[in-house]
């Protein structure tokens, strides 16, 4: 570390007198020696605190400038590289619209729990629903209030079930023009995936050690046998990979400085073998990497140069990389794609190269000069005065207009001399490239992309002669990439962990190279950046070997055949390269011959104003795993295990909300029945009490019968038009619709009348207490309308199939009703509606007959006892379930669930559900379980003699 480039370059960060800050000055030094360059950044903050404005050292206009709430949230941005964009928030704070620069404008739809359900774009409707599953969803699936189905442009993903810990163990997805495909997972306890099997068939198996660390990990193709491709694997005491070995046997070592953790060394081979893969890492007091030895590469000379395995690198006080040195081909690349492939490999032809690169005062890479005996160049790039939007120039070219070049959202239009032209989507996702432009006539060709839940699931190329037209496809699954070509061949690549790096087996379905190993496997040795550096195969021998600029681009690649590298896609920092030579990391594409990003990042300013920058001009050192935030590797590691310590986190709270709203739905149901029994108990021994019940009983029956019927009257009057515009289909499609009409009515008051105690049943069923009945079989009585009607329905058809007295009489009820209705409409009888309607209170009068005839008799011993008995064994049950959920609370730390409240906290705090007021419920619902059994033991008269 040369400490004349970082003397007296401290940063410093003035604040006002409320602590906020204001300004933030930066000290440039290029080279010892020079004079620091200040570099100022500013703040302005409202009178609220809020940040309204964000200005960089070389922009005369706000960078970043917001319009806050009053709760603080943003609702318009306007950034110069991002264009501008406004929401319209909820009272919860939830996105109800949003506009764009782009003219775009989407709606977003939620139910009741604040659950996005429907996205309108534009003038089109519902371009993504979501469907969630209700209280009757199967629970053996954990479905309930889970999403279920999604509906996009992409297609559609259905998920099947999912573990306590919400993460899905099936789903289906269908994507449009390509079919529909499953996959299944399991999971460990603490989350962790144990088996995933994808749509092709194909099983890996995972093995973790105690500390959750990755072990072992196994392959079963559909119609083969089991193969390890990772035998084994060790670390430290700090979670670092130490050892790994490789199913193809290649052991690969780490070794870190025992001070700061830092990598030291890097090696890879095979016992009694020559090294396939030997790093040596040093670094500057600030972790930045300034050389990095290759001791597998023997030197070479030319042009009175030694060229060996060597990369070393250079910063600026603001530790952006200023020089690089290392080796390249004998072309460089300077455009997109990739340089000439050596074939076989040869890694005596190298050379070696010096680059310099300058920066401006906003962060951005405006010139590269290239050094290298007999190929010496400059690449420039020309920067828009007012944001930070950039392309390719030469000297004499005209100047940019950035606004043809960059569409109001800063997404470039091109890639390179306005060809290749870029179309996006309205969520600023890149739909197609177009890849060569016919002047004859014919069809460009190009790449189209598809996207489902922000991530890219299909991949189309297509390109025209004037014979014919070829078109590939790549389909990504989860675990399973599906490669498609219109000759018929299909080739599943399936991407497998290591402990550090992965293997890809290549297995053709059908067709296939003949001069490809079937089934290959493909195992990668990566750098520190994850960059795919060498390819082995399963026997441990060299497939591929390459090496990258400092920015990404391919410096130097080879391979023992031209077949097998056209089939290595993933390259750089682990991402896959597209024809176009652009990266896709998720969120957004990077161009490495360009040095940046082709998009602003979507995560605003959180690395910085400069939203094109790739990782803050410091490539050596960090990362972007999706394109929204740069990190080191060891950054990553800790983010992805704080990742996952929330998601589990999230999990628990999920599994405590579905818990404690099971046992609240219980307690309710079960004290709602205590005191229906209690009734009923009166009913039994009091005359008056009998007389008063069933009066209540018979006028709920006969007002919902009579207000059935007028809401059928009224649904029939309506459709009665059919009859007139569509003759007798239209005849019967109203005479359809009046019943369903009545029948859903009456559904709807039976609903009613049951939560508000009115239709419950005069005479005591003691069975209405059963622990197993009210947990599993009972719970539709609290559910809403829809679930209510459905698990009635069932109830109904299941006593009939069963036929037992109480079947046959509801059975007799509904289905008679149903018949004469239909009978008598068809027949054109005359008051048909009213004969029907009287006929419904009819049919339900017998067993209301049946009930009051039970309850004139008193109670058995046997009835006696076994209501005791299920009033003891619900006692149990809301005891047990209320620990369970008391114990659940103190396990996740959590005090409160349901604390949202539409009134402001200002006026209202709102507890939400506690330990203390779950247990409150409870003991409510207990004792009036008690009290019922109080009441039953408290008239003797009621009892029937022996």
């Amino acid at each position: 570390m040369n400490t004349a480039i970082h003397r007296g370059t401290a940063n410093l960060q003035a604040t006002d007198a409320r602590s906020l800050p204001i300004r933030q000055v930066a000290y440039l030094r290029k080279n010892a020696g020079d004079v620091a360059q200040s570099l100022i950044s500013r703040g302005v903050h409202n009178l609220a605190g809020h940040l309204i404005e964000q200005w960089d050292p070389r922009l005369s206009i706000p960078s970043l400038s917001n319009v806050h709430r009053l709760s603080g949230d943003a609702i318009q941005t306007h950034s110069v590289d991002a264009g501008k964009r406004l929401i319209l928030p909820g009272l919860a704070g939830e996105e109800l619209r949003r506009w764009d620069a782009r003219g775009n404008h989407w709606r977003t739809r939620y139910d009741d729990q604040l659950r996005a359900v429907a996205i309108d774009e534009n003038d089109q409707e519902n371009v993504e629903t979501f469907t969630y599953a209700d209280p009757s969803a199967n629970p053996a699936f954990n479905l309930r209030g889970q999403m279920i189905k999604q509906v996009d442009q992409s297609g559609t993903l259905e998920p099947g079930s999912f573990s306590l810990r919400g993460s899905p163990l099936s789903e289906s997805r269908t994507i449009a023009g390509a079919g529909i495909f499953s996959s299944n997972r399991r999971y460990s306890p603490l989350g962790d995936l144990l088996i995933q099997t994808d749509s092709g068939g194909h099983r890996q198996r995972l093995h973790y050690d105690i500390a959750g660390q990755l072990k072992q990990v196994v392959l079963q193709l559909s119609a083969g046998e089991s193969q390890t491709v990772l035998q084994d694997a060790q670390y430290n005491a700090a979670g670092q990979i130490t050892m790994q070995t490789a199913g193809n046997g290649v052991i690969s070592r780490w070794t870190y400085c025992p001070a700061d953790g830092r990598l030291t060394t890097l090696k890879s081979g095979k016992p009694d073998e020559a090294l396939q893969q030997n790093l040596h890492y040093f670094y500057d007091r600030m972790d930045n990497i300034l050389r990095i030895e290759d001791h597998t590469l023997a030197p070479v000379y030319f042009a009175n140069q030694r060229v060996d395995g060597h990369r070393e690198f250079i910063y600026d006080s603001l530790y952006r990389v200023t020089r690089t040195r290392g080796f390249e081909g004998e072309v460089p690349n300077l455009e997109s794609g990739l340089p000439e492939l050596i074939k076989p490999v040869d890694t005596g032809r190298r050379y070696g190269y010096v680059e310099d690169f300058t920066y401006d005062d906003g962060n951005n890479l405006i010139e590269l000069r290239h050094q290298r005996e007999g190929n010496n160049f400059t690449l420039r790039m020309r920067i828009d005065p007012e944001s930070n939007r950039g392309v390719r120039w030469k000297t004499g070219d005209p100047e940019p207009d950035f606004k043809t070049l960059f569409d109001p959202h800063g997404n470039q239009s091109s890639l390179q001399d306005g060809a290749h032209a870029l179309i996006w989507n309205a969520w600023d996702q890149l739909e197609k490239v177009t890849l060569l432009t016919h002047s004859n006539g014919l069809a460009d060709d190009g790449e189209s992309y598809l996207y489902s839940q922000g991530e890219r699931v299909c991949k189309r190329h297509v390109t025209h002669t004037r014979s014919m037209t070829h078109s590939r496809e790549v389909l990504y699954l989860p675990g399973l990439d599906i490669h498609t070509r219109d000759d018929g061949r299909v080739l599943h690549v399936i991407t497998l962990p290591l402990a550090f790096g992965s293997v890809r087996c290549l297995h053709w379905a059908s067709g296939g190279p003949g001069d490809l190993e079937p089934d290959q496997l493909r195992y990668s040795l990566d750098d520190h950046l994850g960059s795919c550096t060498l390819e082995l195969d399963r026997h441990g021998a060299l497939i591929s070997l390459e090496f990258y600029y400092a920015f990404g681009g391919t410096a130097w690649w080879a391979a023992r055949s031209e077949v097998e590298a056209d089939y290595k896609t993933i390259r750089y920092s682990g991402k896959e390269m597209d024809c176009s030579g652009l990266y896709y990391y998720g969120a957004r594409y990077y161009a490495p011959w360009l040095w940046r990003w082709i998009s602003p990042d979507p995560a605003g300013d959180v690395d910085g104003l400069n939203l094109y920058a790739m990782v803050n001009n410091n490539p050596i050192v960090f990362t972007d795993s999706d394109g929204r935030m740069r990190e080191t590797p060891e950054e990553r590691a800790v983010r992805k295990t704080r990742s996952e310590e929330r998601q589990r986190a999230r999990a628990a709270r999920s599994a405590l909300n579905q818990a404690a709203y099971k046992h609240t739905q219980i307690v309710k149901l079960s004290a709602h029945r205590a005191r229906d029994a209690q009734r009923q108990i009166l009913n039994h021994g009091s005359a008056a009490a009998l007389g008063s019940s069933t009066a209540i009983r018979v006028g709920a029956h006969v007002a919902g019968q009579v207000f059935s019927y007028g809401v059928g009257i009224g649904i029939g009057i309506g459709t009665a038009a059919l009859g007139v515009a569509a003759g007798p289909v239209g005849v019967a499609a109203g005479l359809a619709t009046g019943i369903a009409a009545k029948k859903a009515v009456s559904f709807g008051v039976d609903w009613a009348s049951e939560r508000a105690g009115l239709s419950t049943s005069v005479k005591l069923k003691s069975g209405k207490l059963d622990p197993q009945r009210i947990i599993s079989k009972g719970e539709y009585k609290t559910m809403d309308l829809v679930p209510y009607a459905s698990g009635k329905l069932k109830g109904v058809v299941k006593g009939v199939m069963d036929m037992n007295r109480k079947g046959l009489l509801k059975g007799g009820k509904e289905g008679g009703s149903l018949a004469v209705s239909v009978g008598l409409k068809v027949a054109g009888a005359p008051m048909a509606s009213e004969m029907s309607g009287g006929l419904s209170v009819l049919l339900g009068l017998p067993e209301i007959f049946h009930e009051v005839m039970g309850a004139a008799g008193e109670l058995t011993p046997e009835k006696i006892a076994k209501l005791d008995a299920n009033i003891n064994g619900l006692i149990g049950v809301l005891q047990d379930s209320m620990n369970n959920v008391a114990a659940m609370f103190a396990a996740h730390g959590i005090e409160a669930i349901n604390t949202f409240s539409y009134i402001p906290s200002k006026f209202h705090k709102a507890s939400g559900d506690t330990v203390e007021s779950l247990t409150r419920m409870t003991d409510s619902a207990i004792n009036e379980l008690r009290n019922t059994q109080k009441l039953l033991h408290a008239q003797p008269s009621r009892v029937a003699p022996q």
